[in-house]
């Protein structure tokens, strides 16, 4: 009896560690990987039990410095004609989201890339 007690004990000590994860990564649906973009949306799956999304684009995969970084309800992001300035002309960049519950955000979800036109602005293409 006494080792089913602290089976309990402990399992029930460790319920919070399992359950402060935040919720699963998203999965992405477009753009797929290595586009060439403008105005085309970048979407993903809900999560289950998220309540929001931190969207997030850099020049790099580590994702150090973003270049933008929105924290979104929706399942969908555009970039605004405002940003198109803070993208370098023929560039590479890296996307990702991560879905959060309000208290805790979950792993990134898988990270996907895109470039930008020689004129600086994302620009409509065709996957390589």
């Amino acid at each position: 009896m006494k080792k089913w007690s602290l089976l309990i004990i402990v399992g029930l000590a460790l319920l919070p560690l399992a359950c402060s994860r935040g919720p699963e990564p998203p999965v992405l649906i477009q753009p797929t990987d290595n586009f060439e973009l403008i105005n085309i949306p970048f979407i993903w799956h809900p999560s289950p039990e998220a309540t929001e999304y931190l969207f997030e684009i850099d020049q790099y995969p580590t994702f150090g410095a973003p270049v933008i970084a929105e924290v979104l309800k929706d399942t969908v992001y555009s970039i605004p004609s405002h940003k198109y300035e803070m993208f370098i002309p023929g560039g590479t960049y890296y996307w990702h989201v991560y879905a959060g519950d309000g208290e805790n955000w979950g792993e990134a979800s898988e990270t996907r890339s895109f470039t930008t036109s020689t004129g600086g602005k994302p620009s409509p293409g065709v996957k390589d």
